[in-house]
């Protein structure tokens, strides 16, 4: 044993020697005694020349690293020392470039942040339209068939039954003909919606909706949240047939910016629709990539739309078009007295004097005329089927922003009133507005009111902005900035969301 631990240490010395050559660099054989050293041997001179070598260099490097740190050190401490006299000799392109780096980094970490919140606002959108889908998938598929009101329409006749004996687990169908499967309501359109109002508590409603194509019926939901974490889809309009102008609703009728239109005698409405004459959804967003795949999977032949509705859609763009072009400059002004004006008009029960008040309305403050006046008229009254509302009027001749720039509006206004009460805290717009963002092209001081003292105006009373005087100044503001990037851009930055 003992033989055999000299011999291991005999051989890493070996590996660690110095091997003596010539100038020719062959091995020189008289000096290779030195190979057979032990653990316990003095090295040759040469190992130990260059050993001493190597420390001498090593300890000059680190002399050398410790002498560079120490002055670094030291001009660290003479620049942060406020007591030090030395002053860092400093030019002006060094400066620059430590302004441009501290600059660049500040808008880095403003950026990132602002990217993560939009990550972070997708990712919570795609968790609550599962948990719709997975609602609406339980609440169609939880109706047992032994409940289904077809099982009522017996194939026996009522006098070879006797009365109490008619519905029995006998007489029941195993199947039923509107009894669903999964595969069946997997054929499905999903979309989203918004009300159109102008109360706040309304248009802030978070709805989704589903049209199956299977049977032709369409449903809605809303999703609501309860408390800061507990979230649920309830249903909203129940889910059946509905009808479009005489023709039930088609996946060709469900497209971004295509209005839906119900009764209001639903049972899940809450009583605040319910008085209404006519509830109106616009579609928001829609997957289009399903719905073309429904289309060809289903067969559906394309909606053409009649003579009628084409020159009613022309007429609306050439009166939108040119009271638009006379509003600019002054849009923001004009838009806000013709929502007060709609505010009085709730007031008078008459339908016949709430639509020449308004004709009087839109004639003085828009210049529009007679004509174009009753044939707005005409149209809002043919699509809503004879129930028509004042504001319907109004937004059929001024317009209203896209869907993108409505959804970046609604954001803002959740923040500002995220208990969706219908009105905003004059404190709340002043804590979280970030200055006059607004560009000089789309606000004149003389045409069009700064926001604040907008909102100071407005809420002189009450302390308070509804949420239709704040969407009156923002379709304003959409009027005078025609790009979309501009637009939400500056939302976005007025309101840092």
């Amino acid at each position: 044993m003992e033989h055999h631990c000299r011999r291991r240490a005999d051989l890493c010395v070996m590996h660690f020697a110095i091997i003596p050559k010539d100038a020719a660099g062959k091995i020189v054989p008289g000096d290779l005694t030195g190979l057979s050293m032990s653990w316990g041997s003095p090295a040759s001179t040469q190992t130990q020349q260059c050993f001493a070598t190597e420390m001498k260099d090593s300890a000059v490097v680190s002399a050398l690293d410790k002498g560079e740190s120490l002055q670094l050190s030291y001009r660290v401490q003479t620049q942060r020392s406020p007591l030090s006299s030395h002053k860092p000799n400093l030019d002006s392109s060094h400066f620059s470039c430590k302004i441009t780096a501290q600059t660049n980094y500040n808008q880095s970490n403003t950026v990132r942040p602002n990217s993560k919140m939009r990550d972070a606002e997708e990712l919570t959108e795609d968790r609550k339209l599962q948990a719709v889908i997975e609602q609406v998938m339980v609440d169609q598929l939880s109706r047992a068939v032994i409940s289904d009101p077809e099982q009522n329409a017996v194939s026996v006749s009522p006098t070879s039954v006797p009365l109490r004996y008619r519905r029995t687990l006998h007489h029941t169908k195993v199947k039923t003909r509107m009894s669903l499967t999964e595969n069946i309501l997997s054929n499905k359109l999903c979309f989203q919606a918004r009300i159109l109002s102008r109360c706040g508590r309304e248009a802030c409603r978070k709805l989704i909706g589903f049209f199956f194509t299977c049977d032709q019926t369409l449903t809605v939901y809303e999703y609501r949240n309860f408390g800061k974490n507990r979230w649920n889809a309830l249903p909203f309009i129940t889910r059946g047939v509905y009808l479009n102008g005489g023709r039930p609703y088609c996946l060709q009728d469900i497209y971004q910016g295509a209005e839906l239109r119900f009764c209001t005698d639903g049972p899940h409405l809450p009583q605040s629709l319910r008085q209404q004459p006519c509830l109106t959804l616009r579609v928001t967003d829609v997957d289009d990539t399903a719905k073309r795949a429904l289309v060809t999977q289903s067969g559906e032949t394309l909606h053409r739309l009649s003579k009628e509705e084409l020159s009613d859609q022309n007429t609306l763009k050439e009166i939108q078009g040119a009271v638009r072009d006379r509003l600019k400059g002054h849009a923001v002004r004009t838009l806000i007295n013709l929502g007060r004006d709609l505010q009085t008009l709730h007031l008078k029960s008459d339908w016949i004097q709430q639509k020449e008040l308004l004709r009087r309305s839109l004639m003085e403050q828009l210049c529009l005329t007679q004509q174009d006046f009753e044939a707005v008229w005409r149209i809002v009254s043919r699509r809503a089927e004879g129930r028509v509302h004042p504001a319907d009027v109004m937004r059929a001749v001024t317009g209203e922003m896209s869907e993108n720039r409505k959804a970046v509006f609604l954001k803002v206004y959740v923040k500002l009133d995220p208990n969706k009460t219908g009105s905003i805290f004059l404190s709340d717009t002043e804590k979280f507005y970030r200055g006059k963002q607004e560009s000089d092209a789309a606000l004149k001081a003389d045409l069009n009111p700064d926001f604040l003292a907008f909102v100071r105006e407005a809420g002189k009373v009450t302390k308070t902005v509804s949420y239709a005087e704040f969407e009156d100044y923002y379709e304003g503001l959409s009027i005078e900035i025609p790009d979309d990037e501009e637009y939400i851009s500056n939302l976005r930055a007025t309101w840092s969301i």
